[in-house]
């Protein structure tokens, strides 16, 4: 029991770079949930070439499978802060409604 406890505190220490400290209101969360989002969603974008390029031994095609599963629970992790921030300042969902003077005067149509 004390072997998956400890595993538990390391795992816990080594995603302590992802926890934001910073409040879900501030300007601070933003800039912190953007420079975290950025690095784990490159970090699974890397792992996944990896995947698709590399010849890799049994082992390491495992190990580097659960390292691409981790990043995307922590980015799932990040969108649901994401989201609640979001809540929190009256947004519901990605459906953002502008006002007609908000809308850009200079834009024709088109493609």
């Amino acid at each position: 029991m004390k072997a998956l406890e400890l595993e538990i505190l390391k795992e816990l220490n080594d995603l302590e770079y992802y926890n934001i400290k910073s409040p879900l209101n501030s300007k601070e969360f933003w800039r912190e949930w953007q420079e975290k989002y950025n690095k784990a969603n490159l970090m699974r974008i890397a792992l996944r070439s990896i995947l698709r390029r590399k010849k890799l031994k049994r082992k390491d095609f495992y190990r580097v499978k659960n390292m691409l599963l981790r990043y995307e629970d922590i980015i799932k992790y990040l969108e649901s802060l994401k989201n609640l921030a979001l809540t929190t300042r009256g947004y519901y969902g990605y459906y953002i409604e502008f006002e007609e003077d908000d809308e850009d005067e200079n834009y024709e149509g088109g493609p």
